[in-house]
């Protein structure tokens, strides 16, 4: 590597030299070339390891997009910054659990398979900013053969509302995702409202079954409200909209 001394400042390549700035600011010229070019990342045997990593980074971005499209309706209310990359953390660790696959087929799908995988599917909070479990402080119980959850030891005294809400309403979300061909199928309950005075201490919500096979995943969306009138004003702050995990099955 040469340092230029004199008082032209060049930059670029002319001929077999390339002229640059470091970053400590001083003028320096490499021969020109090296690098990688897209023909050797595809057919060079040093790039196997990049290949490898390629194909199981696009399938994890594929996996997302689409489960992140499965769950809009709860999802698409807010936009939260930091969902992409916390998705993509899951569905690569996911992948990484695979235990059949050869490096650079190793995909989600078969991570899910694993009881590691289902737990952490099942553990992965798609709201932190509003834990729905936290919010409600009841006991929540879903059952997965007649897909019903059911909420007990509930007191409306305990939630605490976003300033200015009057309102929350509680919707049950059922997923069948098949994470090899990507089809989907989300059904959900109607939405449950209830005010401040809500008196119950306990009650029911239900879901249809999903026509798509695949790997169940049960949520709870929770939104806040402001009813004036006949009309509800959804609220879209952070800690007004949540989702919660229920479980994979």
């Amino acid at each position: 590597m040469a340092k230029q001394v004199g008082v032209i400042r060049l930059k670029g390549t002319i001929g077999d030299v390339t002229y640059y700035r470091s970053k400590n600011g001083g003028d320096l010229a490499r021969a020109a070339g090296g690098g990688y070019t897209s023909e050797s990342v595809k057919n060079s045997p040093s790039m196997v390891r990049t290949r490898e990593n390629a194909s199981e980074f696009g399938h994890c971005s594929s996996v997302k997009k689409h489960f992140r499209l499965s769950l809009a309706p709860f999802l698409c209310v807010r936009k939260d910054g930091t969902l992409h990359k916390r998705m993509m953390t899951l569905f690569t660790e996911l992948k990484k659990m695979d235990p059949v696959s050869e490096r650079g087929q190793r995909n989600v799908g078969q991570g899910l398979t694993t009881v590691r995988g289902k737990n952490l599917l099942g553990n992965f909070n798609f709201t932190p900013a509003c834990n729905v479990a936290e919010v409600l402080g009841a006991t929540l119980h879903y059952d997965f053969v007649n897909r019903i959850l059911e909420v007990t030891n509930f007191d409306i005294h305990a939630v605490s509302f976003p300033s200015g809400a009057t309102h929350m309403a509680l919707t049950l979300g059922l997923l069948h995702f098949d994470f090899d061909t990507l089809k989907y199928q989300l059904k959900t309950s109607v939405p449950f409202y209830f005010d401040k005075n809500y008196s119950g201490d306990s009650f029911q919500l239900g879901v249809d079954l999903p026509d798509v096979s695949g790997t169940s995943l049960a949520v709870l969306g929770m939104k806040f409200y402001d009813k004036v009138g006949e009309t509800f004003y959804l609220f879209k702050s952070a800690n007004a909209v949540g989702i919660g995990n229920l479980g994979v099955f």
